[in-house]
């Protein structure tokens, strides 16, 4: 077991002034290699004040978040006022979108839910490029870099994050040291509700980059038990063609059983 020195975000989270410990868990790369992906999986557990993780140099390599940013993005969107609240409806144009289910109408949870990208850069311009800067870097989110395009730099652009730094950050969000407002964290926390397991709630976000050079597919969350969190989890592996979007969660949830959490 080795000792783990955390960033200055985790570092405000933490609730000991000591380094977390950092168990590597060699035996998970197997999910991965089964289906020929190169992967990682980071959990935190809380109670026990570690890290357990496979392919920590992954684990430390900063990748563009996709999806997963829309965590993030709600929050400056509620902090912002640049979305209302969870009843605000975006229109949908009438023209045809990337995926069937994106062309209607959303609101916060349906846009969540179904990772609805027109209307996500709708709210990043609303935000506008200033204060989407300051509040990246207030929420110390990843290298907090804009560049690429207001309504891009998540996508394709220059925002990047590590595994380890999006456990972090959830981490954050749920123990209520990000600067955001109560209402903020129970809305957006509403709308990442992914799935009940037996007495357990998985609370989450996918993300994927298709661009062959940065290509990468996500999921991020926690694990809840009796209204609290037991375990924050990020995970990300490079897609293959072929490969179905569900793979991240047959992956994901076997690591969180093997992990004892389901």
């Amino acid at each position: 077991m080795k000792r783990f020195a955390p960033t200055l975000a985790s570092l405000l989270a933490a609730f000991s002034t000591h380094a977390a410990d950092w168990v590597d868990e060699p035996a998970w790369q197997r999910h991965f290699d089964e289906r020929r992906v190169p992967g990682t999986f980071v959990l935190f557990e809380p109670d026990a004040h570690r890290y357990r993780a496979c392919n920590e140099s992954r684990a430390r390599t900063g990748y563009l978040p996709a999806s997963t940013f829309k965590i993030a993005h709600a929050l400056i969107a509620l902090e912002t006022r640049a979305l209302a609240d969870e009843n605000e409806v975006f229109r949908w144009d009438g023209r045809p979108k990337l995926r069937a289910a994106w062309e209607r109408d959303h609101t916060l949870a349906s846009g969540m839910r179904e990772s609805v990208v027109w209307m996500f850069q709708r709210i990043a311009r609303r935000i506008g490029k200033a204060r989407m800067k300051e509040w990246l870097a207030r929420l110390e989110y990843g290298n907090a870099d804009t560049g690429g395009g207001i309504d891009h730099f998540w996508l394709q652009g220059s925002l990047r994050t590590s595994a380890v730094e999006q456990v972090d950050f959830l981490r954050r969000l749920e123990e209520g040291r990000l600067p955001v407002g109560a209402r903020a964290r129970r809305l957006v926390r509403d709308a990442i509700l992914h799935e009940r397991v037996g007495d357990a709630v998985i609370r989450g976000k996918t993300g994927t980059v298709a661009l062959r050079r940065d290509a990468v597919a996500w999921w991020v969350g926690w694990v809840e038990r009796g209204g609290r969190p037991v375990a924050f989890f990020a995970m990300n592996y490079r897609p293959r063609p072929g490969l179905p979007h569900g793979a991240r969660f047959e992956i994901g949830k076997t690591i969180l059983k093997d992990a004892g959490l389901l």
